[in-house]
């Protein structure tokens, strides 16, 4: 056992407990980095121009923006260190995380049941997306093992109305400015079979096998290389340019891919779609793999020449004009120059989850090096503050939620798995 990386875990999360809860035990999205708390409005200044959504203050958005998925990680965690230690205080507190969980389902209620809100400023808003949903199922299904009749009754459920929300709609809802929004319907078949399993109601199932026979599996939905190589999307000027394509936040593709294609190998191993399900999950952690930084972060944004299919970090002016974005008209998305990010724990855990199927030894020594590599203060949202315009750099002062939650899953479930 590695004590470097065993007493680091019990360091990150004490700061957890310390640092990253509300009063509802809700984990956050981020924290200042300058005093380890909750960001204040006055965090970001008259100067800066954060992403908002209309009725809420940066820092009311910015604290909950992902907490679905930070709570839902942090519960993965704690389950995983409670299968090895068995301490009682372990599983209490992922119990709380559980409680969490229901509160921000119960706030959802104000539109309809089964549904899963961002809670800015902890309260119900109309915003959600299917990433709060799919961790947060995710890690209630994984507490059933532990829970009380009653609190399994509640999460079956949970699960199986959360996942009816999307199915009702045929999977569309909107996504903050746009409307009626078709969700990638990749990732509905994991969705299904966790409802299926948890209700067993038929009509999942059947939905299930729809969606599937419709090849909706056939490639990983957040892959970004593949589909510029093969010409299913054309390269935008700056692509043309440089003559590289350039592909973008592949952490989150990373850790939502692979998590969907491995509840579906292990609860339905003899899919005739199985082995499409290893190989998509081979080329979606190739793909993530590619923005690994040597010092174990991440890049969020590389270049892979089109020629030699190496990758290359991106020169700090990159995508200056509205014209070379494109599409990419995210606001500070074009800006980010090859920031780095301590979001690459997403890709170790995403790593640990696919070594479970595809057995690469790389991938240890990938997952080892990321681990490794970053500590606390290494969990942040992005680095690098030059490569950013003044107004967005409030970006690089950010701990991040998501990177501290997935470290610690990483680390625990490697450990539980026997591989770390």
């Amino acid at each position: 056992m590695n004590k470097l990386l065993l007493n680091r875990a019990y360091e990150i999360e004490t700061w957890a407990e310390d640092r990253w809860l509300d009063s509802n035990g809700v984990v956050y999205s981020f924290i200042d980095k300058k005093n380890a708390a909750p960001l204040t409005d006055e965090f970001f200044g008259s100067d800066q121009n954060p992403f908002l959504v209309q009725g809420y203050t940066p820092a009311e958005q910015h604290n909950y923006e992902n907490c679905g998925m930070t709570t839902g990680a942090y519960l993965q965690a704690l389950l995983c260190r409670y299968a090895i230690e068995k301490n009682e205080k372990v599983l209490e507190h992922a119990r709380r995380c559980v409680h969490a969980l229901k509160y921000i389902y119960d706030l959802g209620r104000e539109l309809e049941e089964g549904f899963f809100p961002k809670i800015y400023g902890n309260r119900f808003t109309d915003q959600t997306s299917t990433d709060q949903v799919l961790y947060a199922v995710m890690a209630l299904d994984h507490f059933c093992q532990y829970a009380k009749p009653s609190e399994k009754s509640e999460i079956d459920r949970m699960i199986t109305s959360m996942v009816n929300f999307w199915v009702k709609r045929d999977y569309r809802y909107k996504y903050f400015a746009i409307e009626n929004m078709l969700w990638p319907l990749d990732r509905f078949p994991s969705l299904l079979l966790l409802a299926f399993n948890h209700s067993g109601d038929s009509a999942f199932k059947r939905e299930y096998d729809r969606l599937l026979a419709s090849g909706v599996n056939k490639h990983p939905g957040g892959e970004r290389l593949r589909p510029k190589i093969d010409g299913e999307c054309p390269p935008i000027p700056y692509e043309e340019k440089m003559q590289a394509w350039l592909i973008s936040n592949l952490a989150d593709s990373v850790t939502m891919d692979v998590m969907e294609l491995d509840y579906l190998l292990r609860n339905d191993p003899n899919n005739s779609w199985s082995d499409v399900w290893k190989q998509s999950m081979r080329q979606i952690w190739e793909e993530g793999k590619l923005t690994l930084a040597p010092d174990g972060t991440m890049y969020v944004n590389m270049l892979v020449d089109m020629k030699t299919r190496q990758p290359r970090r991106p020169d700090p002016d990159f995508i200056c004009s509205e014209e070379e974005a494109g599409s990419w008209k995210w606001v500070g998305h074009r800006y980010i120059a090859g920031a780095r990010t301590g979001w690459s724990t997403m890709i170790a855990r995403g790593g640990v989850q696919a070594y479970g199927h595809l057995r690469d030894p790389e991938m240890l020594s990938i997952i080892h090096h990321i681990l490794t590599s970053i500590d606390q203060t290494g969990l942040t949202y992005y680095d690098d503050p030059e490569r950013f315009l003044p107004e967005l750099r409030h970006k690089t002062q950010f701990y991040s939620g998501d990177a501290m939650a997935n470290w610690l899953w990483a680390y625990w479930k490697a450990r539980y798995d026997g591989i770390l």
